[in-house]
């Protein structure tokens, strides 16, 4: 038996080696991940059932010790009694194992047939066997998960179950079923044991194989993202000469490429790396795969560059990928990455290539939705800014005219007042941000005129720290909120009408403060104002949404705006905005 066993056991190692030469085949890796197609399933029964008839070729002739059976079979013919101890169940189990019933049950047909062509007296009963071991094995693929489908612990147990299984029935269906005990007594042991190790070694190849190539794709992945996370901050700039110089540079330095362009539809943007001054001719030899490139949306390669005799032989540069860059799945350029070596050019680059497509295409869609939301963005300060200007100047042209009569020294003095706020309010129309003390000369313009139409009856107070002058805000937030005071809080003639600006740092966050005693708001209007335009007899009501939409438009959640109000007590504007200052 032992003799048996280490006969076998070097037989098995020829399987296994073919075994391993199995996971080299793209087919055996689809058969992993996913449920092969019927023109794979054909390809692997032929390959596992090969594997079994290379089983049943190695395998040790035996004939059973007749010596040991108290019965009389001197008028058979001895050498009808031969069996074969083989391997030939290593390549139908793992095939049901892996591809499933229809791999396992059609290596078994091919395995098994081979082996019934060999002779014997058990040459049925291994046929049926066979078939039986692949369809029991391609069931447990069909009905387990893939995680545990693959564990060679797991794949160990589920063999000898199936040898075993085997083993026990070759008496059940051979006629002499005494001389079929003696023959597993003294082979059934070494089968099961070189067989179920036969399997488990395969196992552990196939999954070690299995693991490397997730790993390896893991990597891939993982440099993908590292890369993109470099180049992301250049590609959101748009496709320019100084984002790609940038994002040539990060992929010299972070893949295996020797030398990297960077095309728009029309002209390379950068070069960058060895072979760049051969530009001109590498431009022209890529001509045409650049527009196929661009037209089909696939990557090109090419590992033979110096064959183009058009292209100087010195030249460092022999092979390149092509890859496609697109906005909104339109082409608007390509990544061009150039190796002095056309080993460098493996499949690992090309996969790393296929991933970079989609990550960059990304990054530049994003980076044109960012430009588009600050186009609109602008626009629409701009709108809501053009709404501020009849809102006032119909106010202080009014103030003018009534002056001009009366006291024309005084009248051109409102006028310069008039031409600072107006000149200031052009400025800001082109602005999102101005400073703080730019906004309060507005503000003093704005004040001055309102004094000349009621002199003496309101008071200004401003509270600004001085560090807090260059801080920055949208422009025409506090005027605003000064005119309302004047014009809606003080209704009503009251006594010591005041207005207080304070301007203050608090934790890193810039906070302004318009109070007024005047009449105050009630509970019913203060709800509306500030969500939606509340016309009155005095306005229009777009004041204070037009400044909490600004604020939104430009801090976003950051900013907040407060009203506190009680009806014949006066109002509290606050707003809080993040600390800036002009760079």
């Amino acid at each position: 038996m032992l003799d048996l066993m280490y006969q076998m056991i070097w037989r098995m190692c020829m399987i296994v080696t073919i075994a391993f030469l199995i996971t080299r085949l793209n087919l055996f890796r689809q058969m992993i991940y996913q449920r092969l197609s019927w023109k794979g399933k054909v390809v692997m029964i032929f390959i596992f059932g090969l594997f079994g008839i290379i089983g049943n070729y190695t395998g040790v002739v035996i004939q059973p010790d007749f010596s040991k059976i108290p019965f009389d079979y001197s008028f058979h013919n001895i050498e009808s009694f031969k069996a074969i101890a083989d391997t030939r169940n290593i390549g139908v189990i793992i095939g049901g194992l892996f591809g499933g019933p229809a791999v396992g049950i059609g290596a078994g047909i091919i395995a098994g047939a081979h082996r019934y062509l060999l002779g014997g007296f058990i040459n049925t009963a291994t046929f049926i066997l066979t078939v039986v071991g692949g369809l029991i094995a391609g069931w447990i693929n069909w009905k387990i998960a893939y995680k545990e489908r693959i564990q060679p612990s797991y794949i160990l147990m589920i063999s000898v179950c199936i040898l075993f299984i085997q083993i026990i029935l070759i008496p059940v269906l051979i006629e002499s079923h005494e001389v079929g005990v003696l023959l597993i007594k003294f082979t059934g042991l070494p089968i099961i044991i070189v067989n179920g190790i036969g399997i488990w070694i395969c196992a552990l190849i196939f999954y070690s194989v299995l693991r490397e190539e997730d790993k390896a794709k893991a990597n891939q992945t993982q440099k993908a993202l590292f890369i993109a996370n470099k180049t992301l901050p250049f590609f959101r700039q748009g496709l320019n000469k100084h984002s790609c110089e940038k994002v040539a540079h990060i992929l010299c330095t972070h893949t295996n490429a020797d030398s990297v362009a960077i095309t728009d539809l029309n002209e390379v943007l950068t070069h960058v790396g060895k072979g760049k001054n051969y530009d001109q001719l590498l431009q022209e030899n890529d001509q045409y795969a650049m527009k196929q490139v661009l037209k089909t949306g696939e990557i090109f390669t090419l590992k033979s560059i110096s064959e183009d005799r058009s292209i100087n032989t010195r030249h460092p540069l022999k092979a390149v990928v092509i890859v496609p860059l697109f906005v909104r799945e339109k082409p608007i350029g390509t990544l061009k990455m150039y190796y002095t070596n056309p080993f460098k050019l493996n499949e690992s680059e090309k996969e790393l290539a296929e991933g970079l497509i989609m990550l960059f295409s990304t990054q530049l869609e994003i980076g044109e939705a960012e430009r588009h939301k600050e186009l609109l963005q602008d626009a629409k300060i701009k709108a809501l800014q053009a709404q501020i200007h009849p809102h006032f100047l119909f106010n202080s042209i009014n103030v003018i005219v009534a002056l001009c009569k009366r006291d024309p020294l005084f009248a051109r003095k409102l006028l310069i007042q008039l031409s600072t706020f107006l000149r200031n309010n052009t400025r800001a129309t082109s602005q999102t941000l101005i400073p703080i003390e730019k906004e309060m000369e507005s503000v003093m313009a704005y004040f001055s005129l309102e004094q000349a139409r009621f002199p003496e009856r309101f008071t200004l107070k401003t509270s600004i720290h001085s560090s807090l002058e260059k801080a920055l805000i949208p422009p025409f937030t506090i005027q605003p909120l000064v005119e309302n005071a004047i014009v809606h809080g003080f209704l009503e003639r009251l006594i010591k009408e005041t207005v207080e600006i304070s301007v203050y740092n608090e934790e890193s966050f810039l906070k302004i403060s318009v109070k007024d005693n005047g009449i105050g708001i009630t509970s019913k209007r203060l709800k509306q104002i500030g969500s939606q335009a509340t016309p009155s007899n005095k306005g229009t009501g777009i004041a204070i949404q037009n400044i909490r939409e600004r604020l939104s438009l430009v801090f976003g959640s950051e900013a907040s705006f407060s009203i506190k109000s009680q009806f014949k007590k006066g109002t509290i504007i606050t707003i809080v905005v993040p600390l800036h200052y002009e760079r």
